[in-house]
């Protein structure tokens, strides 16, 4: 657990395993710059999955939009139809 994450937001932490099972170590919070560039990982994430699930366009362009690599939205639209189309047959949902 790190404080000034999300809270249930799957991380990598140090931890103690041994016959009373395991046990994680504390963590400090992370500095905010840090903590705040994960905060947009860890929103970009939720939205790709949700987006997959219901087979949502919007929410795909979101997760798209809050990558710093993505300079506009009509690259963003762009990308996004190239993708479902290349992978058209491993994402049923958005052609439903």
């Amino acid at each position: 657990y790190i404080p000034n994450l999300p809270e249930g937001a799957i991380v990598e932490l140090p931890g103690i395993i041994n016959a009373r099972g395991i046990t994680g170590l504390p963590v400090e919070p992370l500095p905010s710059g840090i903590a705040e560039l994960l905060c947009r990982e860890i929103t970009a994430s939720h939205l790709c999955v949700d987006s997959v699930v219901q087979g949502d366009r919007h929410l795909a362009l979101q997760c798209l939009l809050l990558d710093p690599m993505i300079t506009d939205i009509d690259m963003a639209k762009h990308i996004l139809e190239d993708y479902l189309s290349t992978y058209r047959e491993y994402l049923p949902t958005f052609w439903d």
